[in-house]
């Protein structure tokens, strides 16, 4: 009688390679599951390099919806070695002639007695210093500061509007104070009471005013001077914000003897404006290939992209073109939408600039290329404010693709939830699977031996061997 046979344990059954291809079996709809959640994990990765195209391009919207962006100016020197400029948008275009005949200085006095040491002593008092005029700012000296160095702190900490310093200049040494305001404006000051005891030195010596003056101007406090089209000018600073509206000058180089002569042209920057249009014109670009490339079907391949036929995709391409498209109305220049400014919309749907037409309209003061882009008329709004708006409510919070990408990511979650359950019952399957092989095993394992046992007895039995 021949055995019951398989290669494995005690039976002979491979029970690990049995439950194995059982479960193989089982495991089908966790790789439909784990296939499911690929899927949407492409497409959030997708809305999220979406997002971040419409959210630069909402950038760009938002910089050309801003009038700043049309008003600016621009100021050129035709010599920077004697002064640079810059014009804000109050500034006006023109051209003008300047002339700098005398820098603004920080004036600069310094003590005419010999100090030996720093450790020098004072006698007592109080220093007072003004500045330009102004209310005194007054100094104790006393036992406590009447040295050279604590006189040079006191008068730092007390905030007077001067800077001290110690300067030695090889044989002696030298309390130097210098205003923190240049030209006539930061003319110092110093007038001693003195107490007449308590140091070496006398404290009267540090006065700048009276009789026996001994403070020496080391800088004297001139005033900035220029023509400005033959107009003289005279301010305290050589930073001067004041002379022509909107324009700020930084005066470098010129003397009575030797003038510092250059040009000035303020213009309108419409380079700046260009620019900004640029960017928007790119950023517009590559959304639209962004939203193209996450949604295109391949036909010759037959084969989809990650968001084909994706109903929000779809609305955002609408909105785009519809908005690339619109028009306003009682645009001085006769103005009304992007293509006449030299801005078109090609046939893939991305835009194309004529440089040539768009530089014109930036010129032409006729046209205001700024009211197309910023106007904030309620149902006439500029193309930038209405693209700034829609975009809004594309990528802001709560916005189109964030209740698309909410949804995807709620769609994870219950797949996760599914996966766990799934796996729970996977084990408890497995689990039952390895219990009844088990069994089977051991049932399979008992007739063998039950079948070995038979053979041998039916071998013993009287003519078993005369029957063979």
């Amino acid at each position: 009688m021949a055995g019951v046979s398989a290669s494995g344990l005690g039976s002979g059954l491979d029970v690990n390679g049995i439950i194995k291809q059982l479960m193989a079996l089982e495991q089908q709809p966790m790789k439909a599951l784990a296939t499911k959640e690929a899927g949407f994990q492409a497409k959030l990765s997708s809305f999220g390099m979406l997002k971040g195209a419409l959210a630069s391009l909402q950038t760009a919207a938002k910089t050309l919806s801003t009038t700043g962006t049309f008003t600016g100016m621009s100021a050129s020197v035709s010599d920077t070695s004697v002064l640079t400029a810059s014009a804000g948008s109050t500034a006006a275009a023109g051209s003008y002639s300047l002339s700098v005949t005398q820098l603004a200085k920080f004036h600069a006095v310094r003590s005419n007695t010999n100090y030996a040491a720093t450790t020098d002593t004072f006698t007592t008092g109080t220093l007072a210093i003004s500045i330009g005029g102004g209310t005194a700012k007054n100094i104790t000296i006393d036992s406590s500061n009447n040295t050279l160095a604590g006189i040079r702190q006191a008068i730092n900490d007390a905030d007077a509007g001067v800077t001290a310093a110690i300067i030695n200049d090889g044989s002696t040494n030298r309390l130097v104070l210098s205003s923190k305001t240049s030209g006539s404006a930061g003319a110092i000051a110093v007038a001693v009471t003195d107490s007449g005891s308590g140091g070496t030195h006398a404290l009267g010596d540090l006065k700048s005013t009276g009789a026996g003056t001994t403070l020496v101007a080391t800088q004297t406090a001139d005033d900035a001077k220029l023509t400005i089209n033959g107009i003289e000018i005279t301010r305290s600073s050589n930073t001067i914000t004041d002379a022509i509206e909107g324009v700020t000058l930084s005066l470098t180089k010129g003397t009575l003897a030797s003038p510092g002569t250059t040009s000035l042209t303020v213009t309108k920057n419409t380079g700046a404006t260009a620019a900004a249009i640029g960017a928007f014109v790119k950023a517009y670009n590559d959304a639209v290939t962004q939203l193209k490339n996450s949604s295109a079907y391949d036909a010759a391949n037959k084969r989809a992209s990650t968001l084909t036929g994706d109903s929000t995709v779809r609305s955002i391409q609408s909105q785009l073109g519809d908005l690339v498209q619109s028009s306003l109305t009682g645009i001085s220049g006769g103005i009304a939408r992007l293509s006449d400014i030299g801005i078109t919309v090609q046939a893939n749907g991305t835009l194309a600039v004529d440089n040539t037409k768009l530089n014109a309209a930036l010129a032409d003061r006729n046209m205001d290329v700024g009211a197309l882009f910023t106007q904030t008329t309620t149902g006439n709004t500029g193309i930038a404010v209405r693209f700034t708006a829609a975009l809004e409510a594309m990528v802001g919070t709560g916005g189109l693709i964030g209740s698309r990408t909410d949804g995807i990511s709620a769609s994870i979650k219950d797949l996760g939830k599914r996966a766990e359950a799934l796996n729970l019952r996977l084990a408890a399957i497995e689990k039952r699977y390895r219990a009844q092989f088990t069994s089977l095993d051991s049932l399979v394992s008992g007739m063998n031996k039950t079948s070995q046992f038979l053979t041998q007895q039916l071998a013993n039995l009287p003519g078993a061997s005369s029957s063979r």
